[in-house]
């Protein structure tokens, strides 16, 4: 085996470990996970939560580097198609949380009546997006 080829791969595998490893300290620090266990009264599993978020995030890499086949059918891929929705949609949600988007951009622009009305469009937008996705992947 070409010894570049050895190198390039260990180039990879390390960065892709240091952003896996970002991305979960990012989550963590924004603090996605005690605000949602809050909403539903189920903060003393916290630990299990991010224990179970970073076994997930290493299988769904082991599955990938492997290229295992798992075998789903419609229903199964509207499934996970639906967790990975919600979760991304939590994450954006907990983010602007963070920044005060929302607050912001209605003082900037004046436009504080109409944010529901925003906030509804960006939804649908999401929505709209991920039917798309799905879609284009079963055809």
């Amino acid at each position: 085996m070409n010894p570049a080829y050895i190198l390039l791969a260990f180039a990879a595998m390390a960065g892709g470990a240091a952003i896996a490893a970002g991305y979960f300290a990012f989550i963590s620090m924004i603090g996605i996970f005690p605000k949602l266990l809050s909403k539903i009264q189920y903060n003393r599993h916290y630990m299990l939560v991010e224990n179970l978020l970073a076994y997930g995030a290493a299988l769904g890499n082991v599955i990938y580097i492997f290229t295992i086949r798992i075998p789903l059918t419609l229903f199964g891929f509207a499934i996970l198609a639906l967790f990975g929705g919600i979760f991304v949609g939590c994450l954006a949600g907990a983010l602007t949380e963070v920044l005060n988007v929302f607050p912001i951009i209605s003082r900037r622009f004046k436009i504080r009546k109409y944010l529901p009305y925003a906030i509804y469009a960006l939804a649908a937008g999401k929505t709209a997006g991920s039917i798309v996705m799905v879609i284009t992947t079963l055809v």
